[in-house]
């Protein structure tokens, strides 16, 4: 793995492309079991066997049966992955969900995280959302709590604005964000300039969605003159990663999929020579 497909987080090298388990790991609307989680474990440890070291998770997957077969999945691996997961959103049902970043709740839901991933301390822990009923500081506050307890090893936040970020760091050293970011979503663009200045992982979620090959093969054609002779060697989601490596050197994608294929084109996306 080249330098540059890798960002150190504390003592830990993480892979740039990582892998998120949202839909890979429950049923639809994000709700209940995944229906095949065998082939699901299967995957996620391929995909650990390839080079992949940061695996995302949340309690409100499911909710719960995420981080049920997340650990089940990891358990041969434990020391070589950075496992995330997140705690302050509630799932109620099947594509519904809210906020809640009440120190109280956040306990529980932290308390309930640890169980279930069978860990004493959890890698990285990340603020689901902002609860708007609540200062994030007090939320984030928590969280710091919680890492003084050894809990927590490394804190996060996700969903969130420069500003929510900037409060946040007032109250605790944040080590990561977690937003969607993509070629063509790209309303967090801020939030990534910011974390790219002062080091800290952006963790890309939804990356490679509403993208199309045409959509940034045509806006690069001219850097890029090999871009339509690979189009047919080139799938529009290793062009949507490839473009995410190249944009920040602190971005993280964390594409989900239960497909071993599709896990392996993703990852291929490091060898692709189009350059932006």
């Amino acid at each position: 793995m080249k330098t540059d497909n890798t960002f150190k987080l504390g003592d830990f090298e993480i892979n740039r492309i990582g892998f998120g388990t949202m839909r890979a790991s429950t049923g639809a609307g994000i709700w209940g079991d995944n229906h095949n989680k065998e082939n699901t474990i299967k995957v996620i440890r391929t995909a650990i066997e390839n080079g992949v070291n940061f695996i995302d998770t949340a309690d409100s997957y499911g909710p719960y049966t995420s981080e049920l077969l997340v650990q089940e999945a990891i358990r041969p691996f434990k020391n070589q992955v950075m496992l995330a997961t997140k705690g302050g959103a509630v799932k109620y049902k099947p594509g519904a969900i809210m906020a809640n970043g009440h120190p109280y709740y956040l306990r529980t839901a932290i308390e309930g995280s640890l169980k279930r991933l069978e860990r004493e301390t959890i890698d990285m822990y990340f603020l689901h959302r902002v609860d708007p009923n609540i200062p994030i500081e007090e939320s984030v506050g928590a969280l710091a709590e919680f890492q003084k307890e050894g809990k927590i090893k490394h804190i996060g936040i996700s969903n969130v604005t420069v500003e929510q970020l900037e409060k946040a760091q007032n109250i605790a050293k944040i080590d990561a964000v977690q937003n969607a970011f993509s070629f063509k979503d790209r309303r967090y663009q801020a939030v990534v300039n910011k974390t790219t200045a002062e080091n800290i992982a952006f963790i890309a979620h939804t990356p490679v969605a509403k993208n199309s090959w045409d959509d940034i093969a045509e806006v690069y054609a001219e850097q890029s003159r090999s871009a339509k002779a690979e189009k047919e060697n080139v799938s529009t989601n290793q062009l949507s990663l490839s473009w995410l490596l190249q944009y920040a050197p602190n971005v993280i994608s964390i594409p989900g999929t239960s497909s071993e294929k599709h896990l392996m084109e993703n990852l291929a996306s490091y060898d692709v020579n189009i350059k932006f």
